[in-house]
């Protein structure tokens, strides 16, 4: 009988042993596994080891087109050349991102998002950037933003105006872009999907307000404004619609993505960039919240911001390098578009406004898109 009981404990004793285990098996299903203990150095913009990342798989999510795919040639490629990785490409998704972080299974290590979102995502959907990892020494001053960011691209809101009509006498202000009497003719604006604190900026500088000193009736303010100019507005969706806008002369007068604009330029239409007054954009690299492999992850966007990877992005993009040595071989045409030269007279976001009132503008936004 002593001996059957006994029988009987040492059988629960087992069982509940492989209970452990199978539970500690399933516990760390959803874990990263530790990352390789690996000697870096000091890191240089630019720079990385050769072989270094053999067998590491890195993903790196944007928004496509010749901006991902320019990206992909200038700095992704020649990384996973000399590191041994392998690069793979995927398009950004908001709700995609934050699925993957919710879930624990994060299968981006890198993303494109805008600097707004980094900002309101920091130590929730993004990891807070370890500096010591990343030569962040030759950035261009003022564009680090948050502490989950590096700058991505440095581009603008810019009033590309049409110089058929207006070569004479060219709008130098904000406050041109909504003088119809002055400047006639349809002006496009953005009415996409994607809530641009920037376009309320830019109609608040034409007002006189001061942008660092903002407050959420003016958001309002700002949008009774474009709708002040009637049927003289039109919106674009998308930049690809803002440049046909442009191109074909639907619109004279056009608040748009300076890639965009200089894409209008390059077709061979007759458009030009104001620079007197425009609105500063910097969109960030972001690492998602419980990457893999994190110290890859750094290294890979150590190497992007490096002089030579960024002159070559922005020959193949047309936006403007996030690294100050840089020096891009363009022609007259894109020249006059980079954003880079002219940052004096750009205007920089209010950053923390906007994220604290992140909802107030998201919702006159939806009305603004919709017509309502």
């Amino acid at each position: 009988m002593r001996n059957q009981k006994l029988k009987r404990q040492l059988c629960v004793i087992a069982l509940g042993g492989v209970a452990t285990l199978l539970m500690a098996g399933c516990a760390g299903g959803n874990e990263a596994a530790p990352a390789p203990d690996r000697d870096l150095g000091t890191p240089v913009a630019g720079v990385v080891a050769e072989g270094v990342f053999d067998g590491v798989t890195l993903t790196y999510a944007a928004s496509g087109g010749i901006f991902q795919d320019g990206q992909r040639d200038a700095a992704w490629d020649p990384f996973a050349k000399i590191s041994g990785a392998t690069f793979l490409q995927d398009a950004f998704d908001a709700g995609k991102l934050k699925a993957m972080v919710d879930s624990g299974n994060v299968t981006w290590d890198i993303t494109n998002a805008t600097q707004f979102d980094t900002a309101r995502g920091c130590g929730t959907l993004y990891e807070e950037y370890d500096y010591s990892q990343v030569d962040i020494s030759k950035v261009p001053e003022g564009t680090i933003t948050d502490k989950c960011m590096v700058p991505n691209i440095l581009y603008g809101l810019v009033v590309a105006y049409n110089t058929d009509a207006f070569g004479d006498n060219p709008p130098t202000s904000a406050a041109d872009f909504f003088d119809t009497d002055k400047f006639p003719g349809k002006r496009t604006v953005s009415q996409s999907p994607y809530v641009d604190p920037q376009t309320v900026e830019f109609a608040l500088a034409a007002e006189g307000k001061d942008i660092n000193n903002v407050n959420v009736s003016d958001i309002d303010t700002a949008f009774d404004k474009y709708r002040a100019l009637g049927d003289d507005v039109i919106g674009w969706t998308s930049g690809a619609q803002a440049q046909q806008q442009l191109e074909s002369g639907e619109a004279v007068m056009g608040l748009v993505w300076s890639g965009r604009g200089y894409g209008a330029a390059a077709a061979g239409a007759p458009i030009a960039p104001m620079w007197d007054e425009w609105m500063i954009m910097v969109d960030s690299t972001a690492i998602p919240k419980g990457v893999k492999d994190p110290q890859a992850a750094f290294a890979a966007v150590n190497f992007y911001l490096g002089a030579e990877q960024q002159a070559r992005m922005t020959e193949l993009t047309s936006y403007g390098p996030v690294n100050v040595d840089a020096k891009p071989k363009v022609d007259a045409t894109l020249e006059t578009w980079l954003t880079t030269e002219h940052l004096k007279t750009g205007h920089a976001p209010n950053i923390d406004f906007w994220v604290e009132n992140y909802d107030a503008l998201s919702a006159a936004w939806a009305g603004w898109v919709t017509g309502s």
